[in-house]
C-alpha cells in the first residue's frame, strides 16, 4: 500500500497553537490581517542584543491565537490560502522541534540548527501514524514519498532563515551591528527583516516576495 500525506482540512492544527514565523512572514501577516480588518498579535521570539542601537533584533515571532483559533481561520478554510500562508503551516506536520540559534563571536558569524520531527496532533497521522512507523523501520527513505512536498517546504524555510542570518552575520562584519552578550532592560525590538532591509533593498527578491501582489 503506498500512501502519501492528505491534508483532512480539519482546521485541527489552526487551533492548536501560536504559530511560529520567520520575521518577514510577521510584517506580512500583519499587513494582511489589516487588509482584511482582522485583529493580529504576535511577540518576538529569538532576539539578539546590538549594542550600537541599543535594542534587540528579533529573527523569530510567533503569532498568537485569537479565540483560540488562527485569525486567518473561517469555518475551517484559510482565508490567506492562495495570497501567502506561513512555512510552518505549509509544512505541517512535518515541523521543527526545536531551533537554535548559535553565535561563532570570534568570527562574528551567526547560524542555526534544526531538528524536525511529524506532529502527532495532525488528524491524518493519528490514522496513519503507525503505519508510517511501521514502513520506515524497513525503509526510510520512504519518508520523501509519504511527506515528499512538506519536506521541501521545511528545506525552503530553512533556506530563508539561513538567508537572513547570513545577512545579519555581514552586517555585523561590517559594522552595522554589534552583537553583544547577556541582556539589557532595553524593551526596544526591531525586527530583523525591516532592520536588513535598509541596508539590502532587494532583500524581498532573495526572499521571493517579489512574487507576491502585497508589498512588503
Amino acid at each position: 500500500m503506498n500512501i502519501v500525506f492528505k491534508c483532512k482540512m480539519c482546521g485541527h492544527c489552526c487551533k492548536k497553537s501560536p504559530v511560529s514565523l520567520l520575521p518577514h512572514e510577521d510584517i506580512l501577516l500583519r499587513r494582511l490581517a489589516e487588509f482584511f480588518n482582522l485583529e493580529y498579535r504576535s511577540t518576538p521570539g529569538y532576539k539578539f542584543y546590538d549594542a550600537l542601537s541599543r535594542s534587540y533584533i528579533a529573527v523569530s515571532y510567533v503569532m498568537e491565537l485569537v479565540d483560540n483559533k488562527c485569525v486567518f481561520l473561517r469555518d475551517n478554510k484559510c482565508l490567506i490560502h492562495d495570497i501567502y500562508k506561513p512555512f510552518i503551516c505549509r509544512c505541517f506536520p512535518y515541523v521543527p522541534r526545536s531551533v537554535k540559534y548559535n553565535i561563532v563571536w570570534s568570527s562574528k558569524v551567526i547560524y542555526h540548527t534544526v531538528e524536525y520531527g511529524i506532529s502527532s496532533e495532525c488528524t491524518f497521522m493519528k490514522e496513519y501514524g503507525s503505519f508510517l512507523r511501521n514502513i520506515l523501520e524497513h525503509d526510510s527513505s520512504y519518508i520523501y514519498r509519504f511527506l515528499g512536498r512538506e519536506i521541501n517546504v521545511a528545506r525552503e524555510m530553512e533556506e530563508k532563515r539561513l538567508i537572513l542570518l547570513n545577512m545579519l552575520s555581514n552586517a555585523w562584519r561590517n559594522g552595522r551591528v554589534e552583537l553583544a552578550e547577556g541582556s539589557c532592560s532595553t524593551n526596544r525590538v526591531v525586527n530583523l527583516y525591516e532592520f536588513l532591509r535598509t541596508i539590502y533593498p532587494d532583500l524581498p527578491y532573495f526572499l521571493g516576495f517579489n512574487r507576491l501582489a502585497i508589498e512588503v
